[in-house]
């Protein structure tokens, strides 16, 4: 079954098109932004080819992401970006613990305006 599009107001979110779907947003906007901050520790492979998954959370897929880890609960609360972990660990600040990437980290955190487009993308998939 396909996912209702969603229709986001201009100017909503800059980065994405008009009447996408919650697939088509992740795959054009959100996985790009989550291969250079997460993937390293959450779906990349190890120099032995072993795929990593830190906490049981993956974030290569849409299911993945949204389904969340073992630790943290959900990644994504449709329409909730506050109960979404993938959201609230992203933003977190970076001397927390629970901050993602963690400072001890090489990746670089999102940007501002990364936050509030993954913000905006969990509130629209209500």
């Amino acid at each position: 079954m396909r996912t209702p599009t969603l229709l986001i107001a201009a100017g909503l979110l800059p980065s994405l098109a008009l009447a996408q779907t919650k697939e088509e947003a992740f795959e054009k906007t959100i996985k790009p932004m989550l291969e250079r901050s997460c993937v390293g520790c959450h779906g990349g492979k190890d120099k032995d080819g072993k795929v990593k998954v830190k906490g049981g959370f993956r974030t290569t897929s849409l299911e993945a992401v949204v389904k969340g880890g073992k630790e943290q609960g959900a990644g994504v609360t449709w329409g909730k970006p506050m109960e979404s972990s993938l959201y609230l660990l992203s933003k977190a600040d970076r001397d927390d613990d629970l901050a993602m990437p963690p400072k001890k980290s090489t990746a670089k955190p999102l940007t501002p305006e990364e936050l509030e487009t993954l913000r905006k993308w969990i509130e629209a998939g209500k």
